[in-house]
């Protein structure tokens, strides 16, 4: 096929938190990547992803003209054509909404019509960085929409119900929808501000974390909370069942229409309510804000896990895919896995904002080609790198290194006496977990292994929990009730035996969030986790992503090479070459 032929799809997020960009063709994503891997600022706030859009370009060996649409996904139809100014200006008269929100408002109808999206590509961006090209037309697709059929269609199902529940995004916060042969059709919508993503966030920083990034912190903090009547009560006052008995309603005074002191994510309203002033990030945590965390989290399953069960009762249909920033919480995707009527479950690994490039441009791709989403098998789609590339680089640092035939028996070797090893294989992943490609691996059958990691490479928390990989076909060994789960993004209840083999990799609550691993997803991941088994009879290794905290997940090999050397890691494989410090004299 000659270039003029191909339809090529770049599919952008500009937004400020989490800026990525992606490539679809024929339904297949062809490369995805997050900016925050280029130039080393978690999350890139407030950058534009020039970095991620080259690197797309690049992998597909195309330039921007030969694109055959650009595509946000947001609805810019309704931006431009005064749809969403109605619809703002409409909640005034129920709620007085505070000049932050306002402020907000405005911002995004003038950044998201029309004139304003192509403003922030074309005048703000890429003449400068690409020059005087041929512009691709700028196209978009819903929000929502976007999240939900990135989910559905990339989950193998032929039918299910699907959540799509972010913060929010048009006017949504949260929708159920009915998904069958390629169609989706909303069954019941929640507009702003009735926004769980929302209050959850808010909550987030109440306990001194940071909103869209600590969010996992809250959750792996309610495992060691306990139920307090007083805490539910209060934040019953906030978000209650609605009139119909099936959705939830919020007062948005306690979130955002209201006076501010502490944070823009919760107003003064919540702080009187809760008693408390809000835990400063240094602060001691408490068995109070244990408490709170764990009553935030039971609060967002119980909503959800009613609306799942209507959607199901009223369909017949038990499948259910979640898309969406909230879907990136293990616990509640857990929580509706293990509902009696579900019978399916998919979480999509890239659900918050940053899939949405790829979301969108798959929705666009279908819409103007027909090509349907392939199911999804790996978000392995960023940069990867030769062999040839790492040898240059080693031996230009001056870094002692053997090469191997077979990387994984170093790496096996150095396991089983308890060493750490950093992981650097293949295509950099997409998303926020490590997956077998940019990894920082350890023996799970010890505790110390975990402590190690924490201590000398991670520097997290101490209560949040390290995740397993582990072959397919040893589910039954360590699970009673699980389904596939290669993007380690829902957690099951672990038996007595994973707890024997592996007890490193089992959180407070008796679960571990897991990633399955089968020979055609990740060849090479696949074999170190039977060589490991040969090794000790354990198919499971401690896994969690290469970085220290405060960064990204590394990229290339300059960024594998300095965590290497920054951090207490013992070894590092990096494509078929392997270095040891401990051999190093």
């Amino acid at each position: 096929m000659n270039q003029e032929q191909r339809k090529i799809y770049l599919g952008i997020n500009a937004e400020p938190v989490d800026p990525s960009a992606a490539l679809v063709e024929n339904g297949k994503v062809l490369a995805f990547a997050e900016e925050e891997r280029f130039i080393r600022n978690k999350h890139a706030v407030g950058v534009y992803p020039l970095k991620a859009i080259e690197y797309c370009l690049k992998a597909a060996q195309i330039s921007l003209s030969d694109v055959e649409a650009v595509v946000v996904a947001w609805d810019v139809e309704a931006y431009t054509d005064g749809s969403l100014r109605i619809f703002f200006d409409s909640l005034e008269k129920t709620w007085p909404v505070d000049k932050h929100t306002k402020s907000w408002q405005n911002y995004m109808i003038s950044t998201h019509n029309l004139e304003g999206i192509k403003n922030v590509h074309y005048k703000k961006n890429w003449h400068r960085y690409f020059g005087d090209i041929k512009q691709p037309p700028v196209k978009s697709v819903p929000h929502h929409f976007t999240h939900a059929f990135q989910a559905y269609m990339q989950s193998g199902f032929d039918k299910a119900i699907c959540l799509s529940i972010d913060g929010s995004g048009d006017k949504h916060c949260t929708v159920v929808w009915r998904c069958e042969d390629g169609k989706l059709e909303p069954l019941r919508e929640i507009l702003m501000p009735h926004s769980l993503g929302w209050l959850y966030s808010a909550i987030t920083e109440f306990l001194g974390f940071q909103s869209k990034d600590g969010e996992y912190k809250v959750m792996g903090l309610a495992a060691y909370g306990e139920p307090d009547q007083e805490i539910f009560a209060k934040l019953e006052k906030i978000i209650e069942l609605s009139g119909d008995g099936i959705a939830y309603q919020l007062d948005p005074s306690y979130i955002h229409y209201g006076s501010h002191s502490y944070s823009g994510r919760f107003t003064n309203k919540l702080v009187k309510l809760l008693g408390q002033k809000p835990r400063s990030p240094h602060e001691e945590i408490t068995a109070w804000h244990r408490n709170l965390a764990y009553a935030m989290q039971k609060k967002l399953e119980e909503h959800v896990s009613r609306l799942v069960s209507w959607a199901i009762s009223e369909t017949g249909i038990h499948n259910v895919c979640v898309g969406g920033g909230v879907a990136q919480n293990i616990k509640m995707n857990s929580m509706i896995f293990n509902l009696p009527e579900v019978k399916g479950f998919f979480a999509h690994p890239l659900s918050s904002d940053l899939g949405t490039s790829a979301g969108a441009a798959l929705a666009l791709c279908m819409r103007e080609t027909g090509s349907a989403p392939e199911k999804l098998e790996t978000v392995a789609l960023g940069p990867e790198y030769s062999d040839e590339e790492i040898e240059a680089t080693l031996n230009t640092s001056s870094i002692p290194y053997k090469r191997y035939d077979d990387i994984t028996a170093p790496v096996v070797e150095e396991l089983v006496k308890g060493r750490v090893v950093g992981w650097f294989q293949g295509r950099m992943e997409a998303g926020a977990r490590a997956l077998g490609q940019r990894s920082i691996l350890a023996d799970p059958r010890d505790v110390k292994s975990r402590d190690r990691v924490n201590g000398v490479v991670k520097f997290r928390e101490y209560w949040r929990p390290f995740c397993p990989s582990l072959t397919w076909e040893s589910m039954p060994r360590y699970f009673d009730k699980y389904t596939e789960a290669p993007f380690m993004n829902i957690a099951f209840l672990a038996n007595e035996k994973l707890k024997t083999d592996a007890l490193a990799i089992v959180h407070i609550d008796g679960t571990a969030r897991v990633q399955t691993v089968r020979l055609e997803q990740n060849p090479l991941y696949y074999r170190l986790l039977k060589a490991f088994e040969s090794k000790t009879g354990v198919p499971v290794l401690l896994n969690t992503s290469f970085n220290v905290k405060g960064e990204p997940i590394v990229c290339s090999i300059q960024d594998a090479l300095r965590t290497f050397w920054a951090t207490g890691l013992d070894c590092l494989a990096i494509g078929n070459y392997f270095i040891n410090k401990h051999a190093i004299q």
